[in-house]
């Protein structure tokens, strides 16, 4: 699906957004329908703090998930994607429901994905799919091209209760003079390496700003289950094998609570 200059950008900028991708107006509009009900279902969880929206009560939050959300990680064309930077053998790591409503103050800080992962080596892809148009008014997300060529950087605590994430970027690990943004129109996808410095600001429109997140990595890794300072558990997270076969002997998918099936 990808062009081989798409992989070549993914490879050397650490993101893309393919051009020949965007869902039909029909399935867009059945996803849409699915957020609507997730969010509704969920209350007492943070809009941008959703995670494995496509599990029916699976962890790490036991989420109210919704069936579309488990087509769309299943998607020929999503896989094909993501293999084309990750390989044939893929592993679903979890889903991540991010949601601004219009005037949000909730802040994404600049960070690096993989020392929030305990992924070994520490290569994976998100699909970032826009259930929203999302512009720079709306909280688009902002990248550090080829930020991902340096090492996992050492990220603070943080404490502000507007910030999705409990950790961020020391302000001297970012040059946010070379940040670009990701702007996307609703059922558009951009792809992101788990190096890559990223951040989204407040949500100051009047729009919401909606998009799931789907975390792809190459079953050679492993994911050993164990994270300091995690924001939620990674012990019993479920992970799924979905494309070709597994190749790290340590991957467990026993230990994954998937809740009820769908």
């Amino acid at each position: 699906m990808l062009t081989p200059n798409e992989i070549k950008q993914y490879n050397e900028l650490g993101y893309v957004i393919p051009k020949k991708f965007k869902l039909e107006a029909e399935i867009l509009a059945e996803l849409q329908h699915a957020l609507e009900f997730v969010l509704k279902s969920n209350p007492e969880i943070q809009p941008d703090r959703i995670m494995n929206p496509h599990l029916n009560g699976g962890k790490p939050y036991g989420v109210i998930g919704h069936k579309r959300f488990y087509e769309l990680v299943h998607n020929e064309i999503i896989l094909e994607m993501a293999a084309d930077v990750m390989g044939q053998d893929l592993i679903l790591l979890f889903t991540h429901l991010f949601c601004k409503n219009s005037k949000s103050t909730r802040v994404v800080p600049w960070h690096q994905d993989g020392p929030f992962w305990p992924v070994k080596p520490m290569k994976s892809c998100t699909v970032w799919l826009a259930l929203d148009d999302v512009d720079r008014e709306n909280g688009a997300m902002k990248v550090i091209p080829r930020s991902h060529h340096r090492k996992a950087l050492s990220h603070d605590l943080v404490t502000d209760p507007n910030s999705t994430l409990n950790r961020e970027l020391p302000v001297q690990d970012v040059d946010e003079h070379n940040s670009e943004f990701i702007e996307l129109e609703a059922g558009q996808v951009s792809i992101h390496d788990i190096g890559l410095i990223h951040s989204s600001a407040a949500n100051s429109s009047g729009r919401r700003r909606a998009g799931l997140a789907l975390r792809y990595m190459p079953s050679s890794c492993h994911m050993f289950r164990t994270m300091p300072n995690a924001a939620a558990s990674w012990e019993d997270m479920p992970m799924e094998l979905v494309s070709g076969k597994n190749i790290n002997p340590g991957n467990n998918f026993s230990l994954g609570d998937f809740g009820k099936s769908w």
